[in-house]
């Protein structure tokens, strides 16, 4: 679990829900703010497990792209906000836990942040059509498909193959593995976390990811896995025939058309405890737990208990499961929401009312969302809440209303959050 003095990180995590909702009514005629890198709740809950992102969340600082290819800053100083671009022109900006970098629409490449995590040593040509990372290393691609990487080499911020034709790349948290359009897989970084042992064959058409392995499967639904063996490295499924893979940190689970699950990787973290029976359409995660939902909205929850492995709701009518680290969130129709898991990530706190349509989280911290546009926010009563310092825009001329309605709204934050524990 995380120490006391980082729950500043995800605080700030949940407070770009309300930064974004500001710079919407700001500009509500200008096209809206962009990143690509992506947050903690879009991790879990997107792309079927955090390490399945195309990129590794910045956990201290934040970075908006703006309508016109400028960029804005801010957070923690020495992780990302202090060295961002000033110029225009870029379209999407990427992250590894502690820098960015921002590609433009030529393919030149701008990083910022903590040097050993990939905020120097990008490349200074030309020609680049996407950017992936590891915790704190980053992998450009080319048209040509060929790759560059940078940060920490050990990350995979060195080693990359020197041949092209590379269409996509994925990552664990210390390691890249890329895919050629025939689907063989070249893979570099740290050998325990998948860096080495890429399967020699091609046909392979996705990559799925945990903390340490990595799992690729083939259209019949065959699926290899390689990296930590503690880490679903080993223990694959040897029959055909599933079409999706999800992830904790230390386990996969792959699922069948019949809504079938088999589950492999560290048991603690739901490598083992996949329910028997079948017709789940979709699974969700925390850390070390899965969550499988049917069409009736019923939900069965296996992996660590303290990370929402058991207690999940008994009954059915759930339409959305979101989480937290350590907890998991179910909406009904009626908009009435159960939490189980651990209570320092989001447990306790819960709205007992109805009518929420949209849950957002964080690492630590839960808020759901009414048409209203009414807010309920519950988390861990040791929350640490800091003001965020957000960088002026002098060209942008709706910037004092979008200051003006960030500090209300962070202070209404601040006093929902207060509420609760008082």
């Amino acid at each position: 679990m995380k120490k006391r003095n980082v729950l500043y990180v995800w605080m700030m995590t949940i407070f770009s829900v309300i930064l974004f909702s500001a710079d919407a009514y700001a500009e509500q005629k200008a096209e809206s703010s962009y990143c690509r890198g992506v947050d903690y709740s879009s991790a879990r809950n997107d792309y079927g497990g955090f390490y399945n992102a195309p990129n590794y969340p910045n956990g201290n600082t934040f970075a908006i792209l703006k309508p016109d290819g400028s960029i804005t800053a801010w957070g923690f100083s020495g992780k990302g906000v202090s060295g961002a671009p000033t110029d225009k022109g870029y379209k999407e900006i990427y992250s590894t836990h502690e820098a960015f970098a921002a590609l433009k629409e030529d393919g030149s490449i701008t990083a910022w942040g903590a040097s050993f995590a990939g905020g120097s040593g990008a490349p200074t040509d030309k020609g680049y059509k996407e950017i992936y990372s590891t915790e704190y290393a980053f992998a450009a691609l080319k048209e040509d498909g060929s790759i560059t990487a940078w940060g920490d080499s050990d990350d995979g911020g060195s080693g990359a193959p020197t041949d092209k034709g590379y269409t996509k790349i994925l990552s664990t948290s210390r390691a890249f593995a890329a895919m050629k359009s025939d689907g063989s897989i070249t893979s570099w970084g740290y050998i325990l976390a998948g860096g080495s042992g890429a399967p020699t064959d091609n046909g392979y058409t996705k990559i799925y990811s945990t903390d340490g392995a990595f799992a690729a499967m083939k259209p019949d639904g065959l699926i290899v896995s390689w990296g930590d063996p503690e880490y679903g490295g080993f223990g694959a499924p040897t029959d055909k025939g599933y079409t999706k893979i999800y992830s904790t940190s230390g386990a996969f689970a792959a699922m069948k058309p019949d809504g079938s699950i088999v589950s492999w990787g560290d048991s603690e973290r739901g490598g083992t405890g996949a329910p028997t029976d079948n017709g789940y359409i979709k699974i969700y995660s925390t850390d070390d737990a899965f969550a499988a939902i049917k069409p009736d909205g019923s939900i069965v929850s296996w992996g660590d208990p303290l990370a929402g492995g058991s207690g999940a709701p008994t009954d059915k009518g759930y339409k959305e499961i979101y989480s937290t680290g350590g907890a998991f969130a179910a909406l009904k129709e009626d908009g009435s929401i159960v939490v189980w898991g651990n209570g320092n990530y989001g447990v306790f706190g819960a709205p007992t009312d109805k009518g929420y349509t949209k849950i957002y989280a964080t690492g630590y911290i839960f808020t759901a969302l009414k048409e209203d546009g009414s807010i309920k926010t519950w988390t861990n009563p040791n929350i640490i809440l800091s003001e965020p310092k957000i960088a002026k825009d002098n060209t942008n001329t709706n910037t004092n209303t979008s200051e003006s309605l960030i500090k209300k709204l962070w202070n209404g934050f601040v006093s929902l959050i207060k509420s609760i524990f008082n």
